[in-house]
């Protein structure tokens, strides 16, 4: 017995959509390939459905009313829906997917050595790694989780916290170490990985002056790289001492191609957390990576 649905036609619900994103009638009827009286008579047609306006007409532009936001939201769970059930379709017969985003550093000394775990705890899976220097910003759709390490309010499940040590390698801490053990910090040839925003993880100056160290002069010696992976090779090649994450160096550490330059890792407030996007949170794959990543971790 079929199920009756008193639904306003798909149409005028699309031309709103796009009206409610870019809130212009005329860059709505663009996207969609329509003219901009279509878009208004479908807006329109939709808003006599309902029986109240859904945008406020403005000089330039419009803007949604509290109806028009609500009904916004639900149509965007309702599509994302939509879409993900047309993606798993279209999969139908071919391996499951699961697409991870992270940071090249995370990407690079965690990740990378436990794939093999990792295809093990999720058999016939097809893993995709997108990496990049900003993670939380790399949160696009296809993306069914990311690995991204910021402040508390990035959100998502925590994982680890951000614990930094120097480290440098074996031939380094010759050279630089003094007979008492301690190290020369204003003179010392330093690795710094630039972060594309302010305080976005732990810098030099944060380190030195959480640890009571003077700041270092002007023309000190500092060699500044954009990724992780790049500052540790250095480190490992001896042209300075780098930042060390853990627990991402510790492969490195146990090996002693990297040795710790302090007794004692500092501990902030950023961490590494799990974020999983709205359209794969339902997804076996995507149950099946948390569970092994949380035990990993």
């Amino acid at each position: 017995m079929g199920t009756s649905r008193t639904l306003p036609p798909l149409p005028a619900l699309l031309a709103f959509e796009a009206a409610a994103a870019t809130e212009n009638f005329s860059l709505a009827a663009r996207q969609l390939g329509q003219s901009q009286a279509a878009v208004s008579q479908h807006v329109a047609a939709l808003e006599r459905f309902i029986g109240q306006p859904l945008f406020r007409r403005l000089h330039r532009g419009v803007a949604l009313t509290e109806a028009g936001k609500t009904l916004r939201a639900a149509l965007a769970r309702g599509f994302d829906l939509i879409e993900s059930t047309l993606e798993d379709l279209s999969r139908t017969g071919s391996a499951p997917a699961l697409t991870i985003a992270t940071d090249f550093g995370f990407a690079t000394f965690w990740l990378m050595p436990r794939l093999e775990a990792l295809g093990t705890a999720l058999p016939g899976v097809e893993v995709r790694l997108i990496t990049g220097q900003q993670a939380p910003r790399m949160a696009m759709p296809e993306c069914d989780v990311t690995i991204a390490f910021g402040a508390a309010n990035l959100g998502g499940e925590f994982l680890f916290p951000e614990e930094v040590v120097p480290v440098c390698s074996p031939a380094f801490l010759t050279r630089h170490r003094r007979p008492d053990g301690s190290f020369d910090w204003t003179r010392l040839p330093l690795l710094e990985l630039d972060a594309p925003e302010p305080d976005r993880w732990m810098a030099w100056t944060e380190w030195l002056s959480a640890s009571g160290l003077p700041p270092r002069p002007a023309r000190a010696p500092v060699l500044h790289l954009n990724t992780y992976p790049l500052a540790v090779e250095a480190a490992m090649l001896g042209q300075g001492a780098a930042l060390g994450w853990q627990p991402l160096l510790a492969r490195h550490l146990a090996a002693g191609s990297l040795v710790a330059m302090s007794e004692k890792a500092l501990k902030t407030e950023r961490a590494y957390r799990l974020l999983i996007s709205r359209q794969a949170a339902e997804k076996p794959a995507v149950a099946g990576f948390r569970r092994w990543l949380l035990s990993a971790v």
